[in-house]
């Protein structure tokens, strides 16, 4: 029996809580694979990135924030597989940045109560990482 090996991609993303507890959402723009469907920020690492590196520059990139190595903190990971590759999703908290967040490359971007998570539609692979922020938070 052969293995067919599956590509595997490894993606950071963030928790930003701000003073009220709420937590930003991003929206992907109509052009984008699941698009309408809300997610934390971040994406891809590349190749010779550390997870919270390949945070830091995606979080610049997609929302315009500059994040401290310092002021990150793992909260959680999750996996998802589709036929020809796999996700391995790690999660970060922050409750310090600098600058103000904006939607770089989404269509648009919310702060959410942990409570009112459920009303919004969320990417498939971030499912599973929101009970861990509500655990926190609630």
């Amino acid at each position: 029996m052969q293995i067919t090996e599956v590509k595997k991609v490894i993606v950071s993303c963030l928790a930003l809580v701000n003073d009220d507890n709420e937590i930003l959402f991003c929206k992907r723009s109509d052009n984008s694979k699941f698009s309408g469907c809300w997610e934390f920020p971040g994406g891809k690492i590349k190749k010779n990135e550390t997870p919270q590196e390949g945070l830091i520059r995606e979080i610049k990139e997609e929302i315009g924030v500059d994040l401290n190595n310092n002021c990150i903190a793992p909260l959680t990971f999750s996996t998802h597989k589709y036929d020809d590759f796999s996700f391995t999703i790690l999660l970060f908290i922050s409750r310090k940045w600098k600058e103000n967040p904006l939607p770089k490359i989404h269509s648009e971007i919310v702060w959410l109560h942990p409570k009112d998570i459920k009303n919004y539609k969320m990417l498939p692979t971030n499912n599973y990482l929101i009970s861990s922020v509500q655990d926190l938070l609630l």
